[in-house]
């Protein structure tokens, strides 16, 4: 699993408790890792916030999804609007489907084509309803 420190933005590999760059605990299955990732998307770092998409389309998780919906609609950075809709499409909530339908048509021609992907996908894989 993906995942990196929130303190210090380390890359973390397996599940130890601390980090080995700062020592911060961390443990990449807890709420409090997830809510300190999603806190992490104010960051003025494009890079970091498109790493932190990517964190949560892994783990899949639906309370993420308002926080990914309004990086696609806000973030000034093509990269990170990319990323978040990658994260989005492997959430698999078809609620989604309007938002990322409407940045499809609106929005600059790679993120464009990124979202029309995306829509194929939630809508072959029969997305989950969660």
């Amino acid at each position: 699993m993906l995942a990196y420190c929130p303190n210090c933005w380390a890359e973390i590999t397996g599940t130890p408790t601390i980090c080995r760059k700062c020592g911060t605990g961390v443990d990449v299955y807890s709420h409090e890792y997830e809510h300190r990732l999603i806190a992490l998307l104010g960051s003025s770092d494009a890079t970091k916030r498109a790493q932190i998409c990517l964190v949560l389309g892994e783990r899949e998780k639906r309370s993420s999804v308002s926080h990914l919906l309004a990086l696609i609609a806000t973030d000034p950075d093509p990269l990170v609007r990319v990323a978040a809709l990658r994260a989005l499409s492997q959430i698999g909530d078809i609620s989604v489907v309007p938002a990322i339908a409407k940045i499809a048509v609106t929005d600059s021609p790679p993120v464009r084509s990124i979202a029309k992907q995306v829509l194929s996908s939630l809508g072959a894989h029969g997305a989950k309803r969660r």
